[in-house]
């Protein structure tokens, strides 16, 4: 009966530590998905550089009540306008350092660094 015991027991603990590990990988991925948004606020892109891994959508989100864009200084990718409200997004599949700047406001400055 002992032994039953310390099988059933054994096991139990073996359950609980292969949940713990679940657990850990969807805080992860709800960490590194949080990573792609890029909101647009006062005048600012925030974060002011993300880093993303290839291949990642980012998402632009205008919370601003000026009109703005998302245009890549070697015009490799634009957004279009977004007013207050709106949301584009891109995909990075290459590695590399991405900066950008908004057509209505060329003081508003940022970087996508991909890996």
């Amino acid at each position: 009966m002992t032994s039953r015991f310390a099988s059933a027991l054994l096991v139990a603990a073996g359950l609980a530590i292969a949940g713990c590990g679940g657990d850990d990988d969807s805080a992860g991925a709800t960490a590194s998905s949080m990573t792609d948004k890029v909101e647009i606020a006062d005048f600012q892109f925030g974060p002011e550089t993300i880093q993303v891994d290839a291949g990642t959508k980012v998402t632009w989100a205008n919370s601003d009540t000026s009109p703005h864009t998302a245009t890549a200084d070697d015009s490799s990718f634009d957004t279009g306008d977004l007013d207050k409200g709106d949301t584009a997004s891109i995909t990075f599949d290459e590695p590399g350092e991405f900066t950008y700047y908004c057509r209505f406001h060329p003081n508003m400055k940022a970087t996508v660094e991909v890996e």
